[in-house]
């Protein structure tokens, strides 16, 4: 399983932030800046229902044996 990261930190208010994980070339979750007011999880926040199975999914390769490697990329 091949997990990569990629955060870009945005100006320096933050705007433009974001943070991405792709795990075998496939979008798994992705987060960013947005407005206060959409912080809520079925809005901006809503990638946290995907950690479950992310979580499963990294479980399951690691009984099957497989690798697992984490890539970090800066999205700047």
């Amino acid at each position: 399983m091949i997990v990569k990261e990629i955060y870009s930190k945005g100006n320096e208010y933050g705007e433009g932030e974001y943070y991405s994980i792709f795990v075998d070339k496939k979008h798994a979750l992705s987060a960013g800046s947005g407005q206060p007011e959409d912080s809520t999880l079925r809005r901006d926040l809503s990638f946290v229902f995907n950690v479950p199975h992310l979580l499963r999914k990294a479980y399951e390769a690691g009984v099957a044996g497989e690798q697992f490697e984490i890539i970090q990329e800066d999205g700047d």
